[in-house]
C-alpha cells in the first residue's frame, strides 16, 4: 500500500469551472514516463480547455518501489497490485464531486496482463463509467475475454481509436457496437513549425531525415530499417535515419538494453554509423514536435498486425508527414485512401524501394503530406477532446437522476486545497489533502 507523503502537490483551481462538469480520470500519469500517461495528461488538459469542463481529478496508478512526485490533478494514487488501494479510491470517487468516471485501460498497468486488481475498484464504483481501450487482442484467451467483457458490461461507453477494433470487440467479445464511440488518438498542432529551422537546431542542416520515435522495444521492427538503410544510402547518402526514444521501462527491467545494443551492432556490421542515430531518452513534448517537424519521411515498422493504437503515428498524421509503415490495423485505419504507403512486415526490401521512391519522387512526398495534413486537422488535442466532452454529456444524460451526485460541489467541499497529499495506513491508502 502507498502510505508516504507526496510533496509539491500545489495548483489553485481555476475560477468557474466549479460549476462545471467534474470528471475523475483513472490511468499512469506524468511525471511517470508511459504513453497511457502522455495520453491521458493531454486529455485532461484538452477536456479542461473546453467550455462548461470542470476542474479534473486523477488518480494515478504507481507500482511497487519508489514513488513519483505528483502534482495537481492527481489527488489518489493506487499501487497497481494492491487490491485494498483499488477499493479506496473507488470510494475517494464516490465521495468526490466527479460526476463521471473516464479509465484509460491498458494491459499491464493495473496489477498485471489480466489486470485482475481493476475489478476491485469497478464493482464498488458508483459513478457513470467510460473506458478508453488502447489495446484490444482478437481471439483472447477466455480469462481476457471475460474480464474485458466485464468491464463493457459495467461502462456506459467504450471508446476505442478505429473501427477496427469496434469489430473485434463485437466479433470475438460480443460487445454491441452500439456501446463503442471511436475518437481518434489525439496529438499536439504542428501548423506553425518551420522543417529547416528545426533541423538546423537539431543539427541535422542538410540531411533527409527518416525517423520513428517511440519507447523502444523488439517489436518496434527497427531492425528492419536498418537493414534497408544499406540499399537507400548508396543512392541518397544524405539520409540520416533517427530512432528516438528510449528503451521501454518494462524492457528494460527485463532485458536491460541488450536490443538496443543488438541495433548498434548491426549498424556497425553494415557500415551504416552516420547514417542513423539513436535519441536515446525520453523525450518532452516540445522535443518531439521539432523532431517530427525535422523529419521528411516518417516509419512505424511495427511488427503486431493486431495493434490497434499509436501515438507517435497519429502525432506524425498531425504533422502532415509523408509516411511508411507496416500494415498493422491502426495504420490501415489512419492512412487508407491512399495517405501512406504500406509495406509487408519484416520485409527490409519492401521498406527500401517504399523509403527510396520518396527520396526520388518530391511530387509523391508533398502529395501524401498534403493528405496527411488535412486528415491531422482531426486529430489535433482541442478537436477530440470536445469529442470526448461531448460523450460524457451524452453519457449523463442517459443517466437516471438517483445514479448522479445530488449537487456537483467544488473539490474545494472535500477539503482538496493546496497542500500535500497523505495517505493513511488505517484507511487503506484513503487519501487527503493536508
Amino acid at each position: 500500500m502507498i502510505n508516504s507523503t507526496i510533496d509539491n502537490y500545489s495548483g489553485k483551481h481555476s475560477r468557474g469551472q466549479a460549476e462545471g462538469l467534474c470528471v475523475a480520470y483513472v490511468s499512469t500519469y506524468p511525471p511517470r514516463e508511459c504513453g497511457i500517461a502522455t495520453f491521458c495528461q493531454d486529455l485532461v488538459m484538452a477536456i479542461k480547455g473546453c467550455e462548461g469542463a470542470g476542474e479534473p481529478m486523477v488518480v494515478a496508478m504507481e507500482r511497487e518501489g519508489p514513488r513519483h512526485c505528483y502534482q495537481r490533478p492527481v489527488g489518489f494514487l493506487v499501487e497497481d497490485r494492491n487490491p485494498v488501494d483499488y477499493e479506496a479510491a473507488a470510494r475517494f470517487i464516490n465521495d468526490s464531486p466527479a460526476a463521471l468516471v473516464c479509465l484509460q485501460h491498458e494491459f499491464g498497468i493495473y496489477g498485471g496482463t489480466q489486470c485482475r486488481c481493476l475489478y476491485a475498484f469497478l464493482r464498488r464504483l458508483e459513478r457513470p463509467l467510460v473506458a478508453t481501450l488502447h489495446t484490444v487482442i482478437p481471439e483472447p484467451a477466455l480469462v481476457l475475454r471475460a474480464m474485458l467483457r466485464e468491464l463493457g458490461w459495467r461502462a456506459e461507453r467504450l471508446v476505442v481509436m478505429n473501427r477496427f477494433a469496434r469489430d473485434i470487440l463485437a466479433q470475438d467479445y460480443d460487445i454491441s457496437p452500439r456501446k463503442v464511440s471511436i475518437i481518434h488518438h489525439g496529438a499536439p498542432d504542428f501548423s506553425r513549425r518551420d522543417q529547416q529551422e528545426a533541423k538546423a537546431r537539431l543539427g541535422l542542416e542538410g540531411k533527409r531525415v527518416l525517423s520513428t520515435f517511440g519507447l523502444v522495444s523488439r517489436g518496434k521492427g527497427i531492425e528492419y530499417v536498418l537493414e534497408a538503410l544499406a540499399a537507400i544510402v548508396s543512392r541518397h547518402p544524405e539520409v540520416c535515419y533517427l530512432i528516438i526514444g528510449k528503451t521501454h521501462p518494462g524492457v528494460q527491467g527485463e532485458e536491460k538494453e541488450s536490443y538496443r545494443e543488438e541495433l548498434a551492432c548491426r549498424l556497425q556490421r553494415l557500415g551504416l554509423d552516420g547514417h542513423a542515430k539513436f535519441v536515446n531518452r525520453y523525450l518532452t513534448k516540445e522535443e518531439i514536435i521539432d523532431y517530427l517537424a525535422a523529419t521528411d519521411i516518417y516509419i512505424t515498422p511495427y511488427l503486431n498486425p493486431h495493434q490497434i493504437t499509436s501515438g507517435t503515428l497519429a502525432y506524425a498524421v498531425a504533422a502532415g508527414k509523408a509516411i511508411v509503415s507496416t500494415p498493422y490495423l491502426y495504420a490501415r485505419f489512419l492512412l487508407e485512401g491512399g495517405r501512406g504507403l504500406l509495406v509487408d512486415f519484416r520485409d527490409r526490401v519492401g521498406l527500401a524501394a517504399a523509403l527510396n521512391r520518396l527520396l526520388e519522387e518530391p511530387m509523391l512526398q508533398q502529395s501524401l503530406e498534403n493528405l496527411t495534413h488535412a486528415y491531422g486537422r482531426d486529430l489535433i488535442w482541442p478537436a477530440v477532446g470536445q469529442q470526448y466532452l461531448s460523450l460524457f454529456r451524452q453519457v449523463l444524460a442517459q443517466q437516471e437522476p438517483a445514479a448522479l451526485p445530488a449537487r456537483v460541489p467544488s473539490l474545494a467541499t472535500l477539503g482538496l486545497k493546496e497542500g500535500r497529499i497523505h495517505h493513511e495506513p488505517a484507511r487503506a491508502g484513503k487519501a487527503r489533502i493536508a
